[in-house]
């Protein structure tokens, strides 16, 4: 899966930008640099971020659920795990600006 519409105001040919060829390019499975995993999780979880693992861009989405790691987040004022979905607990903690206690992978 790449991206499909989710709208149907939707622009009939979806975005071709760098950042959606960097999800389509994780979405197929490719190896990533460290800066493109930092480039995701921030877009996904960064303070301009969509908060969620569905990248959305006119009328566009891109789910990424599938094809990043889903990593659980415990805050130090929080008893509970929060999930999210990034390539790698660093590019995720970068991502996040909250103070965080403990990271495992789900």
């Amino acid at each position: 899966m790449e991206a499909y519409k989710f709208s149907s105001c939707a622009r009939e040919e979806k975005p071709d930008n760098d950042l959606t060829r960097l999800l389509e390019k994780a979405q197929s499975g490719a190896a990533l640099t460290r800066d493109e995993k930092d480039r995701i999780a921030n877009t996904l979880y960064g303070l301009f971020g969509s908060h969620s693992s569905t990248y959305k861009l006119a009328g566009w989405a891109w789910y990424m659920g599938s094809c990043l790691r889903r990593i659980l987040v415990n805050y130090s004022w929080d008893s509970n795990f929060q999930p999210y979905y990034a390539p790698d607990k660093t590019s995720l903690r970068k991502a996040l600006s909250l103070p965080v206690k403990e990271m495992v992978y789900a």
